[in-house]
């Protein structure tokens, strides 16, 4: 049995010498296998970047696997996946593992994100560790045939509302006309364009370069019309006949004519690049946006909350969406109605009143004197869509006055407190005047009343020697005029600015020098005195109330005033407003310009039931010639309705 013995003791010498060698020369036999969470964790780096070159794959190559990544993830841009490994679990005595990939898609500005785990099969194949491919590596049920794209689903805007919730500003059917080039092009686009804009009355020099510089398939619109506007359905037939003209229907939000309050409600239309640029991924290209008045100032909450859809689409090979499934949502938020204080009635009576005024601005407000609230601020077509009627900045020549009144009674004054009314009155050099059709008879020492009713400039002037402007000041400001406050609208309520020089001073107790004031600020002033005490604006219901003056203005004190505008009612330069029942009003002019006469601004005020009145001309004689009309043509209209 010898040779059996020699045998094993020869293969355990060569076992021994083997282990030998092998520890001398650093290496194991019993080498653990790599780790799989390294390749797991590198699979997910890959994903996250959109680039799984580094990958060891089986049933693809790396390239293929690349480009599906790529495909996959193109409609998602600019947001990428977040993805990261969950969890590794192998196989006990196998080479294989699985591997859990958790992803996360930061996908908008909202705390929930889109989020999901997908699972790997790994393979150990000399001793590398390769991935099983299948789509749903990138997303869970993701075909071979499909792509991920990121929409958004836009929300409906909201309505500009009247005190009663009825829609102001709504969508409302227009026609978009212009000239389509794919339907013509070269001269002959040039020609239609020239043709089209002069169916729509617009420069067809300026619309023929936009139509040339535009692409070879481009709609370029000209111009957008109502479905009820007249031109429209003037010049359908001559629309048509221009080559390649075309009308076009959409839904805009528009108030109810295109002149209504639109300085007030402003406007909506795309954003355009800079606001994209400036929304911090807020806007799209093609969003629809405020651009001014309330629209602008109220944007976000008009606008609402777009919402998003990730889909999983199937395309031909021409692009066309075969199909497609929703895998995850996040619901849009419509935009919250605005309301108001517009009354539509008394809008609309204020914008008739004002129609024909074409060749200089004019404005006229509204106020209801129990509250505030501003019920109508319109401008006419000469106005060119300013914002003259709240926040126009003009003196307001003698309908301050009011406010100088009110000065003179905190100085002890009364309604029957004698001033001396003369022609004329020099201070420091200056001269001033009355009028020019200033009545005789009122010439002399006369009551306040008297002074106010027939618009004495002497008798108010004289007394700058007794009342400060400061004094003047803190009056404007018990009455509403003057203060600087946080407004929650485009507005201007008014400045009596402090000065040292006497003239200016002088000036000051008239409406000039450096006083100014808007129709708005004028209409308050009425109000205050109609009700006796300080009346705020009020447009938009939400608004925060603004703070009361330091000094607010007594009943007691008002109660002299109020005597004072009747009684230019009654007796003085308003008379003509008696027809409509008018209680109080106060007439104003304001020179301005350099010409010799200067030219004067024309203002009236008036008080009546409810309402406090202010009118203006940029250009007119007298505020009973160029103002008072505009009143009385707003409140027979108002009556009427």
């Amino acid at each position: 049995m010898t040779p059996p013995r020699r045998a094993r003791t020869t293969v355990c010498l060569t076992l021994a010498s083997t282990l030998l060698v092998a520890a001398a020369s650093g290496c194991s036999l019993f080498e653990s296998k790599p780790d799989p969470g390294d390749a797991a964790r590198a699979l997910a780096g890959g994903l996250s970047k959109g680039d799984v070159s580094g990958v060891a794959w089986q049933g693809t190559t790396a390239a293929k696997a690349n480009a599906f990544v790529a495909s996959a993830f193109k409609g998602m841009s600019p947001v990428k996946p977040s993805v990261s490994v969950a969890s590794v679990k192998l196989e006990d005595g196998s080479d294989r593992a699985t591997a859990m990939l958790a992803s996360r898609w930061d996908v908008s500005a909202s705390a929930t994100d889109w989020t999901y785990q997908t699972q790997v099969a790994m393979t150990l194949v000399d001793g590398t560790w390769q991935m099983a491919w299948t789509p749903t590596i990138l997303a869970p049920d993701l075909k071979a045939d499909e792509t991920l794209d990121l929409t958004r689903t836009l929300p409906k805007r909201a309505d500009i509302v009247d005190p009663a919730g009825k829609p102001i500003v709504t969508e409302r059917e227009v026609s978009v006309v212009g000239i389509d080039k794919t339907r013509v092009s070269g001269a002959a686009a040039t020609a239609s364009a020239k043709a089209l804009a002069t169916v729509l009355d617009i420069d067809p020099a300026a619309f023929a370069a936009k139509v040339s510089s535009a692409g070879a398939k481009a709609f370029v619109p000209a111009l957008t019309l109502r479905k009820s506007d007249p031109m429209l359905a003037a010049n359908v037939a001559r629309i048509d006949a221009v080559t390649g003209a075309l009308r076009v229907a959409s839904l805009q939000m528009l108030g109810p004519t295109r002149t209504w309050a639109g300085p007030i409600l402003g406007t909506v239309s795309e954003a355009t690049a800079e606001q994209v640029k400036n929304s911090n991924g807020t806007l799209r290209p093609g969003d629809e946006v405020g651009q001014n008045g309330l629209q602008y100032r109220y944007d976000k909450q008009l606008r609402g909350t777009p919402g998003l859809a990730v889909l999983a689409v199937t395309k031909g090979a021409d692009g066309s969406v075969l199909d497609k499934r929703q895998v995850f949502a996040e619901t849009s938020k419509d935009g919250e109605p605005l309301k108001v204080s517009l009354d539509q009635k008394a809008q609309s009576a204020a914008e008739a009143a004002l129609a024909q005024q074409t060749k200089q601005p004019t404005a006229l407000v509204v106020v209801k004197v129990s509250t505030g609230e501003v019920l109508a601020a319109a401008v006419g077509p000469g106005a060119e869509g300013s914002t003259l009627a709240l926040a126009g900045k003009n003196p307001p020549g003698s309908t301050f006055k009011i406010a100088s009144s009110l000065a003179l009674v905190r100085k002890g004054a009364t309604a029957d407190t004698k001033l001396p009314c003369t022609n004329t009155l020099t201070v420091n050099g200056r001269r001033f005047a009355n009028y020019t059709d200033f009545p005789s008879n009122k010439l002399g020492n006369i009551p306040l009343t008297t002074a106010l009713a027939f618009s004495c400039n002497t008798a108010f002037i004289s007394q700058y020697q007794k009342v400060s402007q400061a004094e003047l000041t803190s009056a404007a400001a018990s009455l509403g005029m003057g203060e600087a406050l946080d407004l929650p609208f485009t507005g201007f309520l008014g400045s009596v600015p402090a000065t040292d020089d006497v003239v200016e001073h002088a000036a000051s107790f008239i409406g000039q020098g450096r006083v100014e004031a808007s129709p708005l600020t004028m209409a308050l002033v009425v109000a205050s005195v109609m009700k006796g005490q300080t009346v705020r604006p009020t447009l938009v219901e939400t608004a925060p109330a603004l703070p009361a003056p330091a000094t607010p203005l007594q009943p007691a004190e008002a109660a002299v005033l109020q005597q004072e505008m009747r009684a230019v009612v009654t007796e003085g330069s308003g008379k003509v407003l008696a027809q409509v029942g008018v209680q109080y009003a106060k007439t104003g002019t304001a020179e301005f310009g350099t010409t010799n006469p200067p030219q004067t601004h024309a203002c009236m005020v008036a008080g009546r039931g409810d309402l406090a009145i202010a009118a203006f001309n940029e250009e007119g004689k007298s505020g009973t010639t160029a103002a008072a009309p505009f009143i009385i043509s707003f409140l027979k209209a108002y009556d009427a309705k």
